[in-house]
């Protein structure tokens, strides 16, 4: 339809109707401005408390982590042989007689033997603040609530 066309058409129309297609274009406006500009924004406003204490959170657990990998590297020098004598007593200390250590060549194998879960993640966290070592590979399985398997460890000195 050209302008033309829709002038005359328009200018046929009674006032009555023409109010009511305007009332009826301004409300089809409205919708599309509140669907498009007004509704995506009030929906953003609502979700931004939620989305900024997750954040926070993530912030926090960044800055814990981070504040952790510097208490790491302020630790001092450890050898080898320092470190592996600091792996076993960390063995010996979680596992009461429930696992057997091999070192070999910079690296140390763990059997374990029926341990509980969290006296494995408290193991591997004394492993690696103490004897700054840490797990290449665990091979483990696990019966009722507790783990059976081997872990290899990495002794890197800083």
């Amino acid at each position: 339809m050209n302008l033309v066309l829709l002038q005359t058409w328009w200018g046929q129309r009674a006032r009555s109707e023409k109010n009511l297609l305007r009332l009826a274009l301004t409300l089809v406006g409205a919708a599309l401005v509140w669907s498009l500009a007004v509704a995506p924004a009030l929906r953003a406003l609502r979700h931004f408390e939620t989305l900024h204490a997750v954040q926070e959170a993530q912030l926090q657990h960044m800055l814990r982590l981070q504040g952790a990998a510097k208490d790491l590297q302020a630790q001092p020098r450890m050898n080898e042989a320092d470190a592996a004598q600091a792996l076993q007593a960390s063995v010996q200390q979680a596992f009461a007689g429930k696992a057997d250590m091999a070192v070999s060549a910079g690296a140390v194998t763990v059997t374990l033997r029926g341990v509980s879960a969290s006296a494995l993640a408290q193991w591997l966290q004394m492993a690696r603040t103490q004897a700054h070592a840490a797990p290449v590979q665990a091979r483990l399985s696990r019966a009722g609530d507790a783990w059976s398997g081997t872990v290899q460890i990495a002794l890197s000195p800083n």
